[in-house]
């Protein structure tokens, strides 16, 4: 249930001419205009008390238009059912819909090393899908669009940002007095009542706020690509997930016969990876998929004895099975970076971050977008709480109460992927056992299965 579903502005009331404003104020300034900067951007503007404000977007790039081809992006997100829901209230999700998604019905994950493996599906008989492949460019695409409509929000492109300075706060003030200045590059000052700072893992309204930043660099590259895959009977509409000792391999569903790769590997591999033929990356693709030269046979010695345990109280358990599909084509290689980062704080005097400026995730659980989106859900509701109770924009109380909500969250799903990446980029044999054993036990027990289900969505 979304928590903004109530707050949006109605249809048929009337808008604010933008031109009205002055262009050195705004009542929020949104640093940063990609997938989450654009959500949050479209959310503010379309909460009802924020009809006679003024909102500016900022991003530093070029107005480009995107056209969809027919050939698939190779930067995909996992867009979970909430994610969606906020899309949806945004007006985008329609157009997305519209477009091309990918809907994941079921997701299969297993391990290189043995045979243990767990299976996620559609809960009971509803058959909605656990997430929806969408491409990023198409995801920006329909927030833009929607940006389009949005008569009380300025979007300025090409518009890079010098510096911020933020006002000072007193311990017993709950605004400060000043506003934020942003000084963009060619000299021009926009006085705000709210920073959101939407800028990238880089962010520079993070360092101008001054918190601390534990962050630390993967020694590993993400590989990604647009796969042709053999045709199936079934429509395709499972995502596969390996976890070998240089890092986990995933082929995610896009339509019939393409799916998309997300293969991370480590730093050393990686350019060979993406300039080898691409006969020689299949043949490597589809043995890191299927191969058995890593699993121990130890491991796999005990898991069988623990699958019989399992069956003997849960008889109607059902094993993984491990068939994903036959790679025939690869285009769009390409490798970025991996890394995690987290902001100890996420807010300051005027001054909110959201998004990859605030956390930075391993995709290994495709859930770095979905945590943003989240973000963009709380915000708009302590938002609205700041003007609708009479705090004003910028109140560090509700600021707080944002930070609280978002890090209780984040917090919790960025250690357990950290904890998954190191704990499954290992080969020894104990560590192998004991996450065979766990992820066995796991994949018999639905309840656990429905609590990881929930927190991911």
């Amino acid at each position: 249930m979304l928590r903004i579903k109530t707050l949006f502005l109605g249809q048929g009331l009337p808008r604010p001419n933008c031109s009205s404003f002055s262009s050195s104020s705004a009542d929020v300034v949104i640093a940063g205009g990609g997938m989450v900067g654009s959500a949050a951007a479209v959310a503010l503007s379309k909460l009802a008390c924020m009809q006679n404000r003024k909102i500016v977007l900022l991003e530093a790039g070029p107005e480009k238009k995107i056209v969809l081809t027919p050939e698939y992006s190779n930067r995909v997100s996992a867009l979970s059912p909430t994610s969606v829901g906020l899309l949806s209230k945004l007006g985008a999700w329609d157009i997305i819909q519209a477009a091309r998604i990918g809907p994941v019905m079921k997701m299969r994950v297993w391990d290189g090393c043995s045979r243990a493996g767990i299976l996620f599906d559609s809960d009971g008989d509803s058959q909605k899908p656990l997430s929806y492949l969408v491409e990023n460019d198409l995801t920006v695409k329909a927030l833009t669009d929607v940006l389009g409509d949005c008569g009380n929000l300025e979007v300025r492109y090409g518009a890079r940002v010098k510096g911020y300075q933020l006002p000072s706060k007193e311990e017993t003030e709950n605004r400060p007095k000043e506003e934020v200045v942003v000084e963009l590059e060619g000299g021009e000052k926009i006085e705000t009542s709210l920073l959101v700072g939407a800028d990238g893992f880089r962010s520079l309204v993070r360092s101008s706020l001054g918190c601390d930043y534990v962050g630390w660099e993967y020694n590993q590259m993400g590989i990604v690509a647009t796969l042709v895959i053999e045709e199936q009977e079934e429509p395709n509409m499972t995502a596969w997930q390996r976890f070998l000792p240089t890092g986990p391999v995933a082929v995610l569903p896009l339509c019939q016969n393409k799916s998309s790769l997300v293969w991370t590997v480590n730093k050393d591999m990686a350019r060979d990876m993406v300039d080898m033929e691409k006969e020689t990356f299949i043949e490597k693709l589809n043995k890191a998929l299927v191969g058995k030269e890593a699993e121990n046979s130890i491991v796999n010695s005990v898991s069988e004895g623990f699958d019989l345990i399992l069956n003997s109280f849960l008889p109607s358990k059902t094993g993984v099975e491990h068939s994903p599909p036959v790679v025939k084509g690869v285009f769009n290689r390409a490798a970025f970076p991996l890394g995690f980062g987290h902001s100890t704080r996420y807010v300051g005097p005027r001054a909110v971050l959201i998004g990859d400026a605030a956390h930075r995730v391993h995709p290994l659980a495709g859930q770095g977008v979905n945590l943003g989106f989240g973000d963009v859900d709380s915000l708009a509701e302590m938002v609205e709480g700041m003007v609708t109770e009479g705090g004003g924009l910028g109140h560090h109380e509700y600021l707080c109460q944002y930070e609280t909500d978002r890090q209780r969250h984040n917090l919790a799903t960025m250690v357990g992927v950290d904890c998954l990446q190191k704990l499954y980029c290992t080969d020894s044999t104990p560590l192998v056992l004991a996450r065979s054993l766990g992820i066995m036990a796991t994949n018999a027990a639905n309840p656990v299965k429905k609590i990881i289900m929930q927190h991911a969505g």
